[in-house]
């Protein structure tokens, strides 16, 4: 939820400030049904993403709605799915600001998807004065 887009801005901020090399994060995401179009990290790149046409606050919040039907591990459904692709979708947004702010970032699993579909983890690094890879 909105905890993530705090900790995520919290980074960013810790990463200009330090002096140590490299800032990593591991940051598991979930309660994406608790996130907040105030709070969000990268609203313009669900804006440009091509999602919908003046996407704003109403629209952030069905995506949040709908994400919270993505959370039994036993449904396999086409309503699940849908709300498994409205958490990727946020995900994805907080890693490209990761990446806009000079980490890199991927997305991964920590369980497998059979004990909880709330399991993504988004991995950074920041580099200041290397090219090492995540």
């Amino acid at each position: 939820g909105a905890a993530s887009d705090y900790a995520l801005r919290a980074s960013v901020a810790a990463s200009v400030a330090a002096s140590a090399d490299p800032l990593e994060l591991l940051l598991a995401t979930c309660c994406h049904h608790r996130c907040s179009w105030r709070d969000f990290v990268n609203r313009p790149s669900l804006r440009s993403a091509g999602l919908a046409d003046g996407f704003g606050a109403a629209e952030f919040e069905r995506l949040c709605r709908v994400s919270s039907r993505g959370v039994n591990a036993q449904e396999s459904t086409v309503r699940a799915d849908v709300g498994r692709r409205a958490k990727d979708v946020l995900d994805e947004a907080r890693a490209e600001y990761l990446r806009s702010h000079g980490f890199e970032a991927r997305l991964s699993t920590f369980v497998d998807a059979s004990v909880t579909p709330e399991n993504v983890l988004l991995i950074a690094r920041r580099r200041r004065g290397g090219s090492e890879g995540l």
